[in-house]
């Protein structure tokens, strides 16, 4: 059984629809979800963006993303499409998409339940492509679940125009000749917080956190300050400095209370600023972080692309290795498998 797995009452396509931003967050907008069940009980959907791919990738993509949800051993799935075009009474949008994970369900031997359609109007299900659609409005009055307007999701950050990474790579270079990348090592929890905090993130705060974050220990205990505040990267600090923390590793694993949402997100807009002025060979760090961030917010999807990211930076770094792990086994932060059964 996938970790936290819930009931989701979807006795008709649209309660099913009305599900998913529930249980893969709203930011579900120009995406393919895959939902695994074991009887009436799922706890989460598979989401991926729609890709464009030429007709030669279509098996091993859908492979790949039926695979991802055969660890769960689920005795059925859903298939559904999210996207902001409009449909109207024209064909649904995808459908090779589509077509190529059911085939990919049928190679697993997986029973797809549905195959479903949300567009910016209307709702269809790709089983009966004839049949009449139903409007969108529709999904607002459906009893069950209350309805969440799908958003768009994040992504990865793409690089910064070329003088922004510019400017960030001579402050790299500043910081180390000028002495202030010691003073920033020992005690790495003030330039962290300043660059939280401020409103515009200069070249030399973007490149102190960028060089501090290069380091294992002081990444590990900063994603918990981002997480959980000051006095927890003074306290994930020091016991680095000891050898580490359990309960530091706990919690970056998702067990205890939820944090403060808005201050993650404002770690993720940090984090987000630093990728895109980080050079080749030191982006793997921040990825990883934003990709912990993501998934902490429940956010699984955009953490799996930043991730992949950050593999591409550095195939060996053990922290994105570990995400890896988590993601592809479907694990879930306490507090937002708590929030999901919750809404059930």
């Amino acid at each position: 059984m996938l970790p936290g797995m819930q009931i989701v009452r979807a006795s008709s396509p649209q309660q099913l629809l009305l599900a998913l931003p529930h249980l893969a967050g709203p930011a579900i907008a120009r995406s393919i979800l895959v939902v695994p069940f074991h009887g009436s009980r799922t706890g989460m959907a598979l989401r991926c963006d729609i890709p464009v791919l030429p007709r030669g990738a279509l098996v091993p993509w859908a492979d790949d993303v039926v695979g991802s949800v055969l660890d769960a051993e689920p005795d059925g799935v859903a298939i559904a499409v999210v996207t902001d075009r409009i449909v109207g009474a024209g064909a649904l949008p995808h459908r090779a998409l589509v077509r190529a994970l059911v085939a990919a369900c049928r190679r697993a031997r997986v029973p797809v339940r549905a195959r479903l359609c949300q567009s910016a109007d209307a709702w269809g299900d790709y089983a009966q492509p004839q049949a009449a659609r139903g409007p969108l409005a529709e999904l607002e009055v459906t009893e069950g679940l209350p309805f969440l307007a799908p958003t768009p999701a994040p992504r990865v950050p793409e690089p910064a125009s070329p003088s922004r990474c510019a400017a960030v790579a001579d402050a790299l270079d500043a910081i180390v000749t000028s002495g202030a990348m010691r003073a920033a090592l020992d005690d790495p929890v003030v330039p962290v917080e300043l660059a939280l905090q401020a409103a515009v993130l200069s070249p030399e705060q973007a490149a102190t956190v960028l060089a501090l974050v290069q380091r294992p220990a002081i990444r590990d205990a900063t994603t918990c300050q981002l997480l959980d505040g000051i006095a927890a990267g003074v306290e994930a600090h020091a016991l680095q400095r000891t050898g580490g923390s359990a309960a530091g590793a706990d919690r970056m694993l998702g067990v205890g209370p939820a944090p403060d949402r808005d201050r993650v997100e404002r770690g993720v807009g940090l984090l987000e600023h630093v990728v895109a002025v980080a050079p080749t060979g030191m982006r793997a760090a921040p990825l990883v972080m934003l990709a912990s961030l993501h998934w902490l917010l429940g956010r699984s999807g955009t953490a799996a692309a930043c991730v992949e990211a950050s593999l591409r930076d550095d195939p060996e770094l053990g922290m994105a290795l570990l995400m890896a792990t988590v993601l592809h086994a479907g694990m879930l932060p306490e507090w937002v498998a708590a929030e999901r059964a919750a809404v059930s």
